[in-house]
C-alpha cells in the first residue's frame, strides 16, 4: 500500500486537511477538518499514467489553494496473520449474525458459507468464501436468497476451487469459460482484491480477499482493461452479480456527437437503460450527428439520425447480445 500524502491549511479556528494516495489506476482521496467529519472517494482512471497525472493535478490544486504538505505516518497494510472468517465475524453486529453462521460446504475442502437470512425474509444472501493460504486469504462470492440453487452453486464451486490462485496472480481480472453452464451463465469473472473490493469494510483483510462471479459472455469483453471492468462491476448500472436469475446485462460502450447532448469523443460504459434516451436525442438531432456503440467483442455499430426507427432499440440490443452481426 502506498503512503497517504497529507495537506493542511488553517481557516479561522478550523484546520482543513486533504489526503491522497495512488494505487495503480486508482486515486484515493479523503478530506475534512477539525470542525466536520471526514469524507472520502475513490477515482478510477484509464491507466497508470492518467492516474499519476490526476494525483499531480489534485496536489497542485490544493497547493494553489493555500494548503501545505505535512508529514503523515505510514499506515498499516492490514494484518498479515489475520484470518478471514474470524475478522469478518468480529465486525458483524446485526442481530441475526452469530459465530456459527459460517459453516463448511459439503463436498468442498476449505469452502464455507454464511446464510444471511433476515427475520422478515426479505433481502437475504448466501455468502461463500473459498479459503486459501490457511484461511488468510479467500475468494468471495454472494448469491441472493431468491436465486440460490445449491446445484448451480456446486457447479460454480467446482471451477472456483480449482482456480483458487487465479485472482492472486498479479493481474486485475480473468474472464474464463465455464466447463459447463451454471444456469444460463457461460463464463466466470475472477477479480483481484483491488478490483473486486468485497472486503473494503474490513481493512485487516481487504487486500487478501478476491472475487468470482458467473457471468454471461456478453457482459464483459475479453479484452476489457481494468478501468472498463471496474466501471462494469462498480459503476453506473453495474452488474448485480449476486442475482443468479438475472437476464443478460450486455456490455454497452458508447461515444457520440449529438446536438442535444454534449459531445463524448471517448467510449464510456453505459447501461442499456440509457439507450432509448440516446436514440430519441439522435433522431431529432442535426444530420451530422452520430452515435457509435461498441459491444463486448470490440466491434462497432454506427448510427445517424436517419437510422433511427421504432425497431432500432431492439436491433441494438440484439447486436449487444451478439444475436445479430
Amino acid at each position: 500500500m502506498t503512503v497517504w500524502r497529507r495537506f493542511e491549511r488553517t481557516q479561522g479556528d478550523a484546520t482543513e486537511y486533504f489526503e491522497i494516495r495512488r494505487e495503480g489506476i486508482r486515486c484515493f482521496l479523503r478530506w475534512g477538518s477539525t470542525s466536520r467529519r471526514r469524507e472520502s472517494t475513490t477515482i478510477v482512471l484509464l491507466d497508470e499514467d492518467h492516474a499519476r497525472r490526476h494525483l499531480d493535478k489534485k496536489i497542485k490544486e490544493r497547493l494553489r489553494s493555500g494548503f501545505a504538505e505535512v508529514a503523515t505516518p505510514a499506515e498499516a497494510e492490514g494484518e498479515p496473520d489475520a484470518l478471514v472468517v474470524p475478522t469478518i465475524l468480529e465486525m458483524q453486529t446485526k442481530p441475526w449474525f452469530t459465530p456459527e453462521d459460517y459453516l463448511p460446504v459439503d463436498g468442498f475442502i476449505g469452502v464455507v458459507c454464511q446464510a444471511i437470512l433476515p427475520p422478515d425474509g426479505i433481502g437475504g444472501f448466501y455468502c461463500y468464501l473459498v479459503l486459501r493460504t490457511a484461511g488468510r486469504s479467500a475468494i468471495s462470492f454472494n448469491v441472493q436468497q431468491t436465486s440460490h440453487d445449491p446445484a448451480k452453486v456446486a457447479a460454480f464451486l467446482d471451477l472456483v476451487t480449482e482456480n483458487r490462485d487465479l485472482p492472486f496472480d498479479g493481474k486485475s481480472h480473468h474472464k474464463i469459460p465455464l466447463p459447463q453452464p451454471v444456469g444460463q451463465f457461460s463464463h466466470a469473472l475472477f477479480c483481484s482484491a483491488e478490483l473486486g473490493r468485497p472486503m473494503s469494510a474490513y481493512p485487516a483483510i481487504a487486500a487478501r480477499v478476491a472475487t468470482a462471479a458467473p457471468i454471461y459472455d456478453c457482459e464483459v469483453g475479453d479484452a476489457d482493461p481494468e478501468a472498463v471492468v471496474d466501471a462494469r462491476i462498480h459503476g453506473h448500472g453495474s452488474l448485480n452479480h449476486a442475482d443468479w436469475a438475472r437476464s443478460p446485462q450486455p456490455a454497452f460502450d458508447a461515444r457520440f456527437d449529438i446536438s442535444a447532448r454534449r459531445r463524448e469523443r471517448n467510449f464510456k460504459v453505459y447501461n442499456l437503460r440509457d439507450l432509448p434516451g440516446m436514440l430519441n436525442d439522435l433522431q431529432s438531432a442535426s444530420s451530422e450527428s452520430w452515435l457509435e456503440i461498441r459491444r463486448f467483442r470490440g466491434d462497432l455499430k454506427r448510427l445517424g439520425p436517419a437510422d433511427v426507427s421504432p425497431s432500432t432499440a431492439r436491433e441494438v440490443e440484439q447486436f449487444l447480445l451478439a444475436l445479430s452481426g
